[in-house]
């Protein structure tokens, strides 16, 4: 049986560690969009690895009103101060085994696969907001943005779509 969706374990710790000023439904859009990505990677290229989902918040972004990422109509691209990776207020580690998901206290052994992803803190005065993610066998981040419509956030832009195929509604589409 694979793993599916968000797991109770999971999605409990990061809700107990989000503060008043976190949309909730945020964080379940982003987690939905973000832990498929993981099973899909996951299940094609599964191996003798651990596999880790690393998730937190991060409120240190460097000018986040001086500089854009113009997909989908544009969003404030998310820069940190620590060499381009967010520095992360808090964390949840998860380790997939194929099976299920373990929350975990740290990450461990020498063979590991870690899908390293950073929510901006403060998602309830917002409209919008772009996640980065970073996978630790590939140097390039992916951004993933998400916009609230209609009172549901949606993931609308990928920044790897032209790589991997468009992205529509949190959905990655093959491109015919």
């Amino acid at each position: 049986m694979a793993m599916t969706g968000i797991s109770n374990p999971l999605l409990g710790a990061v809700s107990a560690k989000l503060s008043a000023e976190d949309d909730p439904l945020l964080w379940e859009s982003a987690l939905t969009v973000l832990v498929d990505e993981f099973l899909q990677r996951y299940e094609s290229e599964a191996s003798s690895r651990s596999w880790y989902f690393l998730v937190g918040a991060c409120s240190r972004w460097v000018r986040p009103h001086n500089s854009r990422w113009n997909a989908a109509g544009g969003f404030v691209f998310p820069e940190s101060y620590q060499n381009g990776t967010p520095e992360l207020d808090w964390t949840v580690i998860a380790l997939g085994d194929g099976r299920s998901w373990h929350l975990a206290e740290k990450l461990s052994g020498k063979r590991q696969t870690v899908f390293r992803v950073a929510i901006p803190s403060r998602s309830a005065r917002h409209n919008q907001a772009v996640v980065h993610t970073k996978w630790s066998t590939t140097q390039d981040p992916v951004l993933y943005g998400f916009r609230k419509l209609e009172g549901s956030w949606r993931c609308v832009a990928a920044s790897d779509e032209r790589s991997q195929g468009s992205f529509l509604d949190y959905g990655r589409q093959e491109h015919k």
